[in-house]
């Protein structure tokens, strides 16, 4: 089961969705893993690779993740990526999806946080994946992704001309 919240930022209609998503929720309005929390522990997780902490962002992260990948290795791809897009520009937060026991991860409450985001080289989607523990969220997965626009439609062929009616 999963749960959208799509917001800019908090505002009437998004209090409502807010409100909206809790109680349909109720796991997380009674933790103390609050959206908020979650949105602040994934904001400040990217702030360590924009800072080059790949090593520090690993060590934060949870046991899914650690497991999956090594620190060396870990370092090594956000590098990569780092060198792909270039030094970032701008980032705002911009969706939520709640998951409950997603298939490959241990059992869990799960929220994926997307950003968008611009950086020199690229405008990008940035995901965060936190898995929650007790009252808080913990990292377990980043990924960037670039945004590529669609092209653009080709233009509708001519009309046939009309054939003669015959005479």
């Amino acid at each position: 089961m999963s749960a959208l919240l799509s917001l800019r930022n908090f505002s009437g209609a998004a209090g409502f969705a807010l409100a909206s998503l809790l109680a349909a929720h109720p796991a997380l309005a009674q933790s103390g893993a609050s959206i908020d929390s979650a949105v602040a522990t994934a904001t400040q997780w990217v702030a360590l690779a924009d800072g080059n902490q790949a090593d520090r962002m690993w060590s934060q992260s949870g046991p899914a993740m650690q497991k999956s990948m090594s620190k060396e290795d870990w370092v090594k791809y956000l590098a990569a990526v780092k060198t792909e897009v270039g030094p970032l520009s701008s980032r705002s937060w911009e969706q939520i999806v709640r998951v409950s026991n997603p298939v490959d991860l241990p059992p869990g409450e799960y929220l994926n946080i997307a950003f968008a985001s611009r950086f020199a080289k690229a405008p990008t989607v940035e995901k965060v994946s936190l898995v929650q523990a007790g009252d808080k969220w913990i990292p377990v997965g980043y990924v960037i992704t670039k945004f590529v626009p669609a092209p653009a439609p080709a233009p509708a062929p001519a009309p046939a001309p009309a054939a003669a009616a015959p005479k």
